[in-house]
Parts: C-alpha cells; sequence; structure tokens
C-alpha cells in the first residue's frame, strides 16, 4: 500500500462526493463532520462514476442506476456480495491522504478474456 497525498482537507465541502485522479485510478472522497472516506469511483455495475451520485446517510448513491454503496466499507445496500474497494484515509499537514493498493499487472487482451471467462475478474478490473 502507498500513501498519496490528494487534497487540503479545507477544500473538501461536508456531505459531498468529490473525484480525484490519484495515480491513474478514479477516487472518490466524501466527507461527514471530520471522518473522511475514500472509494473507488467506478460502480461495479456499469462503470459510472459514483462521485457524481449524491451522498445520503453514509451512502453514495450511484447516479446511472441508484445502487447505494456505504462510504464506510463499500458494501451495497441489500447486497452483501457486490462491493466498491475502498481506502484507509489520514490527514497530515492539513492534507487528506489516501492509502491505494498497488496498480494490478496489465494483463494481454488474451490473459484478461481467459480470467474473465474462468471468474476470476469483476467488471471494474476489465
Amino acid at each position: 500500500m502507498s500513501w498519496f497525498r490528494i487534497v487540503p482537507i479545507q477544500e473538501l465541502l461536508d456531505g459531498r462526493a468529490h473525484r480525484f485522479d490519484v495515480d491513474d485510478r478514479a477516487v472518490c472522497v466524501t466527507r461527514n463532520g471530520d471522518c473522511y472516506y475514500a472509494m473507488s469511483d467506478i460502480c461495479p455495475h456499469k462503470g459510472a462514476s459514483l462521485s457524481a451520485g449524491l451522498l445520503r446517510n453514509g451512502c453514495i448513491i450511484c447516479p446511472s442506476h441508484v445502487w447505494r454503496f456505504s462510504v464506510v466499507d463499500g458494501v451495497m445496500q441489500g447486497n452483501e456480495y457486490t462491493r466498491v474497494p475502498v481506502y484507509s484515509t489520514r490527514i497530515v499537514d492539513s492534507w487528506l491522504e489516501v492509502d491505494l493498493p498497488p496498480k494490478p499487472m496489465t494483463r494481454t487482451l488474451r490473459e484478461t478474456l481467459l480470467a474473465h471467462a474462468r471468474g476470476e475478474l469483476s467488471r471494474d478490473q476489465t
């Protein structure tokens, strides 16, 4: 895991979702009072940008089809088997930092198709 400095915390609006491109990945950051959350900005259903959705009751509501994902654990409400990756956050010198996992290795098209056929990849990994 690697920590990335994202944004000064005073620039994050409370109760809103914000998108940041970090290390070639889209990250959705939300603020609820003094709590900060980060998750993948890509909905696992059709790839919509979650940061374009609404933040209500601790969940991001996907703007494409109204799926709701908890900002705490990324679990889709009503379906515990569907989730969005979440990332740890911390404040350093009034900046929000996000801990992202290493980028997945690049696969050839053939490797991707075979892994998908075997059920080894979720929609956001293809």
